[in-house]
C-alpha cells in the first residue's frame, strides 16, 4: 500500500510540474508576443513621424501617399480630404523638410491601441529661406491594430 501511495503521490507531483511549467512557458511567449507588437507599433510611428517631416514640391505626392498607407480611420480620411491643399502649400511656397527621430517610445500599449511618443529633428526650408532652419518637434501618435498591422489613427504636436 505505501508504494502505491508513493506513486500516487510522484504522479500527482509530476502533472503538477508539467502544469506549472507549461504556465509559465505559454505566459513568456504571450509576454514575447506582446514586446513584438510593441516593438511594431513603435516602428510605424517611427515612419509615420519621418513622412510627416520628410517633404518637398518635388515629391509631395509620394510623401502624402506614404503618409496616406500609414494611417486608418477619420485621421486617414481627413489626410485625403486635405491633400490638395496641402500639396498646394508645399509646392507654392517649395518647402524641404528632412527631418530625423531623434527617439521613440510607446506611452502605452494594449495589444490593439498604442500610444507612442516621438521626438523628431527637422531641417525645414522654403522659398523664403531655402537653407533652412533646424525645427525640434514632440508628436503622439495614436495607433491601431488592424489584422496584424499597426495603422496611423491619430498624429499630434505636443509641447
Amino acid at each position: 500500500m505505501r508504494r502505491t501511495g508513493g506513486l500516487v503521490v510522484a504522479t500527482l507531483l509530476l502533472i503538477g510540474l508539467a502544469a506549472l511549467g507549461t504556465h509559465f512557458h505559454n505566459a513568456a511567449e504571450a509576454a514575447a508576443a506582446r514586446d513584438e507588437s510593441d516593438q511594431q507599433a513603435v516602428a510605424v510611428a517611427r515612419q509615420a513621424a519621418l513622412g510627416l517631416t520628410n517633404i518637398s514640391a518635388q515629391t509631395v505626392d509620394q510623401d502624402s501617399q506614404r503618409l496616406t498607407a500609414l494611417a486608418t480611420g477619420d485621421f486617414r480620411d481627413q489626410f485625403a480630404q486635405q491633400s490638395t491643399a496641402f500639396r498646394d502649400i508645399v509646392t507654392g511656397s517649395k518647402v524641404t523638410s528632412r527631418g530625423e527621430v531623434v527617439e521613440a517610445a510607446l506611452s502605452s500599449s494594449d495589444g490593439t491601441t498604442a500610444v507612442a511618443l516621438a521626438a523628431v529633428r527637422a531641417t525645414v526650408g522654403n522659398a523664403a529661406s531655402p537653407e533652412g532652419q533646424q525645427r525640434q518637434y514632440r508628436l503622439r501618435i495614436t495607433l491601431e491594430k488592424t489584422g496584424e498591422t499597426w495603422l496611423v489613427a491619430n498624429l499630434e504636436f505636443v509641447p
